[in-house]
């Protein structure tokens, strides 16, 4: 009886656990920085669209190369591109360890 009760609460507390680092995960990747910084790179500044529609209109060569701007500098150390290394195989790993047990209750719920 005690095994029983043993098993049931390191499945409940392994399961809040999976369940908390997941829904940190998916809240980080919904609202992340990764997602704005690709959209910033995307998006020209009003002077380049400005300068833009004027060439356009003097009926100049147009080249996307002279609207963009490459200033992106990389502030990212050693040290900090571990640490988002570990936290991507973080990531994955629990991403395969919920898509799992998920598929395993899956076979119990559907039989």
């Amino acid at each position: 009886m005690k095994k029983v009760k043993m098993r049931t609460k390191i499945f409940r507390i392994s399961f809040i656990i999976l369940f908390a680092i997941f829904i940190t995960v998916f809240v980080s990747n919904k609202y992340g920085y990764y997602e704005y910084k690709k959209h910033e790179q995307v998006t020209l500044t009003q002077e380049q669209i400005k300068q833009f529609e004027q060439d356009i209109k003097d009926g100049k060569k147009v080249d996307l190369e002279n609207y963009l701007d490459y200033t992106n500098k990389n502030y990212q150390t050693n040290f900090s591109q571990m640490g988002l290394n570990l936290s991507n195989s973080i990531a994955d790993t629990i991403k395969s360890g919920v898509d799992s047990f998920f598929k395993y209750v899956s076979k119990f719920v559907v039989e």
